[in-house]
């Protein structure tokens, strides 16, 4: 059986990862895509999202799998396992890995390069990093000396990096941080984007083995970077933010908070879920849909599956509204002080008591929401 070709897609927390995969299987037009999802928070909402997306255009026979996060052993197996059935399943063209935001691709990268069970089922053509240039332009604080540096082991062991995200810098500002880039990284090659819209062409040419062997020595060279502990938590709560309070907190600064991302109720807008990402410096919210609760029933899913995993999260009366965030950063802050912040910004037990219709009344400083967007 012939060894199906894997690429590798890396990148910091936020820097744009899911973004790039979902442009390239919606730019894909040959045979069907399988693409492995590592994530550090106990919701995989990067695999949730990319199902969607192949279930919204239809490649119907593309597959989206989760990844175990932690024992190295136990991911090792799992993706062994994996490949080795889409090997047997003879139908996919091509593998899609895309590692956790705190980790290094060359790990894996290692196992396909020094043979073993994963090279046996697959054949490494790509390691990709991708490259918040935000981030990147603004590194090099305080608070983000260790991960600079860890970034810095990311592009090293890289043989694409997608500086990502262009759009938010000016030309000055772009200007410098792409030499800053290439200073730091002489050997890359490097594409410049928005929005992980890459040209095909480019994520299409297998890199040579030289440059895969070159990449990981590089990386072999480079002092590991010691990262302070991080945690992940799912906050998960059947009860609306009050616009107003919430809007304050996920516009203040959050010193040790990483990454928040996932799905929000606002009492002033009980049709639409509301989709929300935060980087270190980043914000963005919008429309990520309309809550089921709020179509007819003749408008819910009729696959037993899907009608499942809606009841796992209905509470009445309210049905699936909530708010379901992933929240990654400092062990003891998120545990503690960014829940009971969250918690503040719920509505009150009075407030909560009101009739609905008067919630609309509520204070609402976030902008207007398309659902044309989500």
């Amino acid at each position: 059986m012939n060894r199906l070709p894997v690429t590798l897609v890396g990148g910091f927390l936020g820097a744009g990862k899911t973004s790039l995969l979902h442009y390239i299987i919606s730019e894909h037009r040959g045979g069907y895509l399988a693409v492995l999802v590592e994530n550090l928070g106990a919701l995989n909402l990067d695999a949730k999202a990319l199902k969607g997306l192949c279930g919204a255009m239809r490649r119907t026979n593309d597959a989206v799998f989760e990844i175990p996060n932690g024992d190295e052993a136990a991911q090792l197996g799992a993706i062994a396992a994996t490949l080795r059935d889409l090997v047997e399943a003879g139908r996919y063209e091509r593998v899609l890995i895309e590692v956790a935001g705190t980790a290094n691709p060359a790990w894996l990268a290692e196992y396909f390069l020094a043979g073993g069970p994963l090279n046996s089922w697959g054949h490494l053509e790509q390691i990709i990093c991708v490259v918040d240039a935000l981030d990147y332009f603004r590194g090099g604080t305080e608070s983000g000396k260790s991960w600079g540096s860890f970034q810095d082991e990311q592009m090293a062991s890289s043989t694409l990096v997608v500086l990502n995200k262009c759009d938010l810098l000016d030309e000055r500002e772009l200007a410098l941080c792409s030499a800053k880039l290439h200073k730091a990284h002489p050997l890359a090659q490097i594409a410049e984007t928005a929005y992980g819209e890459i040209p095909v062409e480019i994520l299409a040419k297998p890199a040579a083995w030289s440059e895969l062997v070159a990449a990981f020595e590089r990386r072999s060279a480079l002092p590991l970077t010691e990262l302070p502990p991080l945690s992940s938590a799912l906050y998960r709560v059947h009860r609306p933010f009050h616009p107003e309070r919430f809007w304050d907190w996920f516009n203040a600064d959050h010193p040790g908070l990483l990454r928040v991302k996932g799905l929000i109720w606002l009492a002033t807008r009980n049709l639409l879920v509301g989709g929300v990402s935060r980087t270190r410096w980043q914000n963005s919210c919008g429309a990520a849909g309309i809550w089921w609760a709020a179509l007819p029933r003749e408008e819910w899913p009729q696959e037993p599956e899907s009608l499942m995993r809606m009841q796992e999260t209905w509470r009445e009366p309210y049905g699936d509204r909530r708010q379901e965030l992933i929240l990654i950063g400092d062990a003891a802050l998120i545990s503690t002080t960014t829940r009971k912040q969250l918690d503040a910004c719920l509505l009150t037990d009075g407030e909560y008591a009101r009739p609905v219709k008067e919630w609309a009344f509520f204070p609402d400083p976030f902008p207007a929401w398309d659902i044309t967007d989500s």
